[in-house]
């Protein structure tokens, strides 16, 4: 009997060896893999997948509470740049990042099936690309989709990150290729092929104007797309 059963057993020992390994790595991994979504740049902070991009240039999560703009602060951050589709939701954090001695600017950006517009993303790239605005934070609600996918082409257009280098990350931090978003898996698809030059936006390397001054009594909120209107097109 006992030789009937090894008969049997002996042909899927290399699988069950295999699958008790496979799944003992994996093990690890899931174990021992940092939370993303739990971990916050400054105790007290609610903010998410902070990140310094480049020298005076932060991305993450949008910020919600007291603790978030003042670690914001912190930084020396003067421009917040939200990442949505409908500008016209964001009067809470308008009121809040001028409360902080801060100015909030719109970056029109869908995330849906659709491709967000070229015209759109360069807008963006250009402002974190100009020093007059630095320090600058850019976010989406989780700093997942619409910020990494800045993010990488970020990387990847300006500080020599290959295409897998750059989707790597952006997955790393939590990026969402699933079919409600994937206008977004698209453009960084379709904008990153080599050579990725042919996909910079035209900005202006040494813009002559300084930085727009808010008045007195003026929202705390400056049209993106406006300040853009010259050095990106």
């Amino acid at each position: 009997m006992k030789r009937i059963l090894l008969f049997f057993l002996l042909p899927l020992l290399p699988v069950l060896v295999f699958i008790g390994c496979r799944s003992a790595v994996q093990s690890g991994v899931r174990n021992n893999a940092p939370d993303i979504r739990r971990i916050h740049p400054s105790p007290g902070t609610h903010l998410v997948r902070f990140q310094e991009l480049d020298e005076g240039v932060y991305k993450g999560s949008k910020p919600k509470t007291d603790a978030d703009y003042e670690f914001l602060q912190s930084r020396g951050v003067k421009y917040i740049v939200q990442l949505r589709y409908f500008p016209w939701l964001n009067w809470a954090e308008k009121r809040k990042a001028k409360k902080h001695g801060m100015t909030l600017l719109t970056g029109t950006i869908s995330a849906s099936t659709m491709e967000p517009r070229k015209k759109h993303i360069d807008a963006v790239l250009c402002f974190l690309r100009d020093q007059r605005y630095h320090p600058v934070y850019v976010h989406c609600d989780l700093g997942r989709d619409r910020a990494m996918l800045i993010t990488g082409l970020y990387e990847m257009y300006y500080k020599g990150k290959s295409k897998e280098e750059a989707y790597k990350e952006m997955k790393y931090y939590g990026f969402n290729e699933g079919w409600g978003l994937a206008g977004l898996k698209n453009y960084f698809d379709q904008h990153s092929r080599q050579p990725v030059s042919q996909y910079l936006p035209h900005c202006a390397e040494n813009p002559a104007a300084p930085a727009p001054q808010k008045q007195s009594g003026e929202s705390g909120e400056l049209d993106l797309d406006a300040i853009l209107a010259q050095e990106c097109k």
